[in-house]
């Protein structure tokens, strides 16, 4: 199961119940530039393998990379253009946040989604309680990042 739409601005919306266990969509590919890496960490991480191409060459990384907070909030845009469509209460946390691989500039990434678990809310039956498995892969595989978020769904209730 595949969806390269922007859910994000369907009218549409995916409640707890019309959500199914095990569902997997992917986004569209992304890439950035390293200018647009540069300016991004130069406000929010503006550690020098982030925005200075010639200290970067003596990192680890041997050149610039995006920051992770850079590579979190495109995880974000490109989820929401394939899961803005399901009827979000609340994001309650993150788990296993990992960042195995730099995003390098020009890397084409790519997001996916899977639905790991469900299960209706013991407190509140207007809401069902989700966990979904995200990775960001680049063009050959390899993991960017990855985590689970549980997370808060409404439900439909008559």
């Amino acid at each position: 199961m595949g969806s390269t739409s922007d859910a994000s601005h369907s009218k549409i919306k995916r409640y707890f119940d019309d959500l199914v266990l095990g569902e997997k969509f992917d986004s569209r590919w992304f890439s950035a530039d390293e200018t647009e890496m540069i300016e991004f960490a130069s406000q929010f991480d503006p550690q020098y393998f982030h925005i200075d191409p010639e200290k970067a060459k003596s990192s680890p990384f041997g050149q610039i990379v995006a920051s992770g907070t850079y590579t979190f909030a495109i995880w974000n845009k490109l989820n929401m253009e394939i899961n803005g469509d399901i009827a979000w209460i609340a994001g309650l946390g993150f788990n296993d946040f990992k960042f195995p691989r730099p995003f390098l500039p020009n890397t084409p990434i790519q997001s996916t989604s899977h639905l790991i678990s469900k299960r209706e809310s013991k407190k509140n039956p207007a809401r069902g309680v989700v966990i979904h498995e995200y990775k960001v892969t680049d063009e050959n595989g390899g993991t960017i990042f990855e985590c689970t978020c549980p997370a808060l769904v409404a439900r439909v209730t008559e």
